[in-house]
């Protein structure tokens, strides 16, 4: 706005310098004027102003008004109004020079802001940086503290399966050198402990591997191939969004494998021989991720609470060193490896229902 005045007032005086020579050319005085009039007007609204420049402003329009505008209505006055033409623009230049200088701090005020945004970015991201490397840390302990609980639940599982085994193999070699013909009995129980060895091998070979195997597949194509005895049913109860859903194949497989082991045991000396394998997702709505509930039931004779109580505890069995398969306790161990829960409700004389409870953002 002082720039189009400046300019205008120049325009003026040029059209003033020409007129009182020619006489010729009426310029547009009264339009021109009242540009630089109104422009005036404007820069005594500029907010940025002090009141000295106020008050120049003020006397600028005076001059304009009074001694400039005249010459629009009479054509008279050009010398008169020539000397006043320049001091209306070393006013106006003055006013010029305050909003330059205003610009400029303005300037340089947005520029320290964004510099200050920046550097506040640059702070928040490291921060965040920061912390989130504080919780990855945090976190790979817990999972190597974990894993080392895993892996020391498995070499007791080992330790615990092969030891009747060893020990049997280990009368059957004696009895053969002190004889040198072992009974049929003997060699029958020979090769059995051999299988079994060979199963609890192949046994544990999957339960390490299901560490690092990254195989997915679906819940329900997985909850399917799960085998039970000819004279044992087996009810699947899969809800629409948990049938799809991709697991971890082995340690899923392994878990529910082996509490479906424990049902068929809990279930052999009943008449009707039912199990139910129940999967549903749960959703959290407080929660930064769903789960996932598999539930094994089955309608043995149930637990008594003293038993309950000594269902995870490792070594425990009721089935006499028979079985060849996870163990609970390594079951347990798998499902906290996976940042899961594991629940078990048994009632003498109605059945057992084990629950295992994962987190959908864990493998």
């Amino acid at each position: 706005m002082s720039a189009k005045a400046r300019v205008g007032i120049v325009r003026v005086a040029g059209w003033i310098r020409l007129d009182s020579k020619t006489n010729d050319v009426e310029p547009p005085y009264d339009r021109e004027i009242t540009l630089i009039i109104n422009n005036i007007d404007r820069l005594q609204m500029l907010g940025f102003l002090r009141p000295q420049e106020i008050s120049l402003l003020h006397q600028t329009r005076d001059l304009v008004m009074a001694h400039i505008m005249p010459i629009a209505v009479s054509g008279r006055g050009y010398d008169q109004a020539l000397r006043y033409a320049d001091e209306v623009e070393e006013n106006l230049a003055r006013i010029s020079d305050v909003a330059a200088v205003h610009r400029r701090e303005v300037k340089e005020k947005a520029e320290f802001k964004r510099t200050l945004r920046r550097r506040y970015f640059a702070f928040v991201l490291i921060l965040v940086v920061l912390i989130s490397g504080a919780i990855l840390i945090t976190q790979n302990a817990e999972f190597e503290k974990r894993r080392n609980g895993y892996v020391r639940s498995v070499a007791l599982l080992h330790s615990h399966m092969t030891r009747s085994r060893i020990a049997a193999l280990r009368l059957f070699l004696d009895y053969f050198n002190d004889q040198r013909s072992p009974a049929p009995e003997m060699l029958r129980a020979a090769l059995e402990a051999v299988k079994e060895l060979e199963a609890i091998n192949s046994g544990l070979v999957r339960i390490v591997n299901s560490e690092r195997d990254a195989h997915t597949e679906a819940l329900g194509e997985l909850l399917q191939g799960i085998r039970v005895p000819l004279d044992t049913e087996i009810g699947l109860e899969i809800e629409s969004n948990a049938k799809y859903l991709q697991v971890s194949a082995i340690q899923v497989h392994l878990i529910v494998e082996e509490l479906v082991n424990n049902a068929v045991t809990a279930v052999a000396g009943k008449q009707t021989k039912q199990i139910t394998i129940r999967a549903r997702l749960l959703n959290r709505h407080f929660s930064f991720a769903n789960k996932l509930l598999i539930q094994v039931a089955d309608r043995g004779g149930g637990m008594t609470s003293d038993i309950l109580d000594k269902a995870a505890t490792p070594f425990f069995s009721t089935r006499a060193g028979s079985h060849v398969g996870l163990g609970l306790t390594s079951c347990i161990e798998m499902v906290k490896a996976m940042q899961g829960k594991v629940k078990i409700d048994s009632t003498p004389g109605v059945g057992t229902v084990v629950s295992v409870l994962l987190p959908l953002n864990q493998r």
